[in-house]
């Protein structure tokens, strides 16, 4: 069963995914002032990690570069860590542009690694190498198995003991397709849980739209680090959006919450909705034309007489966005403009 004291007690962290999940999206086609604005939004909520693209390509390596000089500058507590393929070309280009870390992916798919040309015993050889590679320059090592809910779980469960043998500091889980529902993540974590100390990551795509469910699932099953982007977005549907979890950790405990800037949620969410030429989605907190809006008549009638709390999980301007009452409408009944102006004299938009 879920609960709210597992969250609490597994929870350690956020690991955002704009600057590289969230590049993936269809029309995030991020420059090089975007990575530095988003980075800069990211630490200034106070992230823990922010997770860039994989520096291989020598025009991404010199966007990651720049990172890292602005982090130095700037002596920023959010780290860098670079998404690399278990090859060592790619450890190499992360070691280069100075990273933090290194978040290596790795694949379980039989027919993946046949194309690669390893045999499984030669593909955990080549991960070791490559660990230890990363390892050796300082870098912080997570080990990710992609489509972890679909692929044979023998093959993976080898991989993670490999990586925590070795001494990683994640495992990492991914629902690469984006189908797991809450009860099936709540088991598999539980299972890995009990078979490893070391601490566990949760990737979760929104194709089937559990992205958030699977997190707080993932959570209270002993899972400690969540990846998210702004907006959620990412390939296909996207990932956990970032305002999401944290409104869901505020409502669950609002010290574990006030790790974190809330009131730059909305202007960082809208910011990568414009960089992306999208309106933010109506089913974001972050909204301002939507999160917050107010139209059907019993919902302004109880707005109006008893206020904002009694429709409105939190209000708006912990998250830095605004309340809008919409009157004069089919629906709204019989509140008027002058209605209005006395709740917002009474509690404002926010």
């Amino acid at each position: 069963m879920i609960n709210s004291e597992g969250i609490l007690k597994n929870f350690k962290g956020i690991i955002d995914s704009t600057l590289r999940e969230g590049w993936q999206f269809s029309n995030a086609n991020f420059t090089l002032q975007h990575h530095l604005d988003i980075y800069q939004l990211l630490a200034e909520i106070g992230i823990d990690y922010v997770e860039v693209s994989n520096p291989v390509k020598e025009e991404i390596g010199e966007m990651i570069k720049a990172l890292v000089k602005t982090k130095s500058q700037n002596t920023s507590s959010t780290k860098l860590l670079a998404h690399v393929r278990n090859r060592r070309e790619d450890i190499e280009k992360a070691i280069e542009a100075g990273v933090d870390g290194v978040n290596i992916l790795c694949t379980a798919d039989p027919e993946r690694i046949a194309f690669l040309k390893f045999k499984p015993a030669e593909y955990l050889s080549s991960l070791e190498e490559n660990i230890r590679l990363a390892k050796s320059s300082c870098l912080e090592t997570r080990v990710s198995a992609e489509d972890f809910f679909n692929q044979p779980f023998d093959f993976i469960l080898d991989i993670y003991q490999l990586a925590t043998q070795l001494q990683v500091n994640r495992l990492g889980i991914s629902d690469t397709v984006g189908k797991a529902l809450p009860w099936q993540v709540e088991e598999k974590i539980k299972k890995l849980r009990r078979r490893f100390s070391v601490d566990l990551e949760v990737h979760f795509h929104n194709d089937f739209g559990h992205s958030i469910s699977n997190a707080l699932a993932a959570l209270a099953a002993g899972a400690n680090w969540v990846d998210t982007s702004l907006l959620g977005i990412g390939e296909r549907t996207g990932i956990t959006p970032l305002s999401a979890l944290l409104v869901n950790l505020y409502s669950l405990d609002q010290e574990i919450a006030s790790r974190y800037n809330l009131p730059l949620i909305t202007r960082a969410e809208n910011y990568v909705a414009e960089v992306c030429h999208i309106e933010v989605p109506i089913n974001l907190i972050t909204s301002i034309n939507n999160g917050f809006a107010h139209k059907a008549g019993i919902h302004l009638n109880a707005l109006i007489n008893f206020g904002p709390h009694k429709y409105e999980p939190i209000p708006p301007s912990l998250i830095g966005n605004r309340r809008q009452l919409i009157v004069n409408s089919l629906v709204s009944g019989r509140t008027t403009e002058k209605d209005v102006n006395e709740f917002l004299k009474r509690f404002g938009e926010s």
